[in-house]
């Protein structure tokens, strides 16, 4: 049987998605933090583009993957968020709209994982 690499890509996802969030914590965590600049992690597409798993071709007639992963979400404009005196970057309320986007991709991941593996059960009942 083949290698399944949906179940390797969610894991990797969910770690990722982690990660995220404890950024978002620390970043709340400093809010009052002088000269403290917000941080946030590359973003899953590049990640995921980085481990990319090529797909095997064992005829010659099988068409080969050409296609990039690319986009992901749209790079937010920073430059609308403002910056206090003490040179702090970090803001409360885009901290906690990232939060609830990490809060959404999980849920997100782990209903796509379950239904995935109720398919699988669903095919190898006899």
């Amino acid at each position: 049987m083949n290698s399944i690499y949906l179940f390797g890509i969610a894991s990797q996802r969910n770690t990722w998605l982690s990660v995220r969030q404890e950024t978002i914590t620390s970043n709340i965590a400093h809010a009052n933090t002088p000269g403290y600049r917000a941080r946030d992690v590359q973003p899953f597409a590049e990640v995921l583009q980085a481990v990319r798993p090529d797909l095997a071709a064992s005829d010659p007639g099988h068409l080969r993957d050409t296609s990039t992963y690319g986009g992901g979400d749209a790079v937010t404009n920073e430059a609308a968020w403002h910056t206090t005196e003490s040179g702090n970057s970090v803001s409360i309320e885009r901290e906690l709209v990232k939060s609830g986007e990490v809060n959404a991709a999980f849920s997100l991941n782990n209903g796509v994982i379950k239904a995935f593996h109720r398919m699988l059960l669903t095919s190898t009942k006899v």
